[in-house]
């Protein structure tokens, strides 16, 4: 899928894995599922990569929301059987996703508002021709929204977030550098007010319950063009 920003959109966001689903051979697990059932496979046989790095939780909202802001990708492959060796064993299927490597020329400067979340990406060159970055952020509002209906004393919420960020620098005509990262967190909480006796004090105390969880992945890529028609590529992930 090469022409990400004609993707149908759902709630305001552009879905990713919502749209693989749609493919013959993958089905969904359910309404509001980002899991992935390629060919009879479960979600956990699935090998999800984002610039080479494998993501193990690819969904936000309890799997409502994948971890993948479209705005941030440039080129997304899914491989369902023959797999290439460089993938390694896998049972059901391999999903490559790779950010955008930023524009050399011009600054470029997106956003859309939507129910419940916002997006913007920002792009250009940090040294015309040589060295580009792109960097996307996505929010939800849900918390915010729902403010206004719960009580002072008494607040619960929950939010996600995703921040990509890519680096290109060209050496030279053979040698590119490429630097990326994401990181991305859902948290849920409820905020309280807790009033007590002691004594002949009257005692107030704040306390906060909460569930938190997200992906932090980083890379760095060297591509050595050998000769036109044959590269390199060496990669360190965290």
């Amino acid at each position: 899928m090469d022409k990400l920003d004609k993707l149908p959109v759902l709630l305001g966001e552009k879905d990713v894995i919502k749209i693989v689903q749609l493919l013959p051979g993958v089905k969904s697990g359910g309404e509001g599922s980002s899991g992935l059932y390629v060919r009879g496979g479960g979600p956990d046989q699935n090998l999800i990569l984002l610039d080479g790095v494998p993501i193990y939780n690819a969904s936000h909202l309890f799997g409502f929301f994948s971890v993948f802001n479209s705005d941030a990708l440039s080129q997304v492959t899914l491989i369902k059987g023959g797999f290439p060796a460089r993938y390694g064993g896998r049972v059901s299927s391999v999903l490559d996703m790779r950010m955008k490597e930023g524009n050399t020329k011009k600054y470029n400067v997106e956003g859309s508002v939507g129910l419940i979340a916002s997006r913007i990406l920002v792009e250009g060159p940090i040294f015309k021709d040589k060295t580009a970055f792109a960097f996307s952020a996505r929010r939800t509002y849900i918390d915010l929204l729902t403010l206004p209906f719960q009580e002072k004393e008494q607040r619960g919420g929950y939010f996600f977030y995703d921040l990509n960020a890519k680096i290109h620098h060209k050496i030279n005509e053979k040698h590119h550098l490429y630097i990326s990262s994401y990181f991305g967190k859902d948290k849920a909480y409820v905020k309280g007010k807790n009033d007590y006796n002691n004594g002949n004090e009257q005692i107030s105390e704040r306390d906060e319950s909460q569930l938190k969880w997200g992906n932090a992945i980083a890379a760095i890529r060297w591509n050595y063009r050998i000769h036109p028609k044959l590269f390199a590529n060496t990669t360190l992930t965290y």
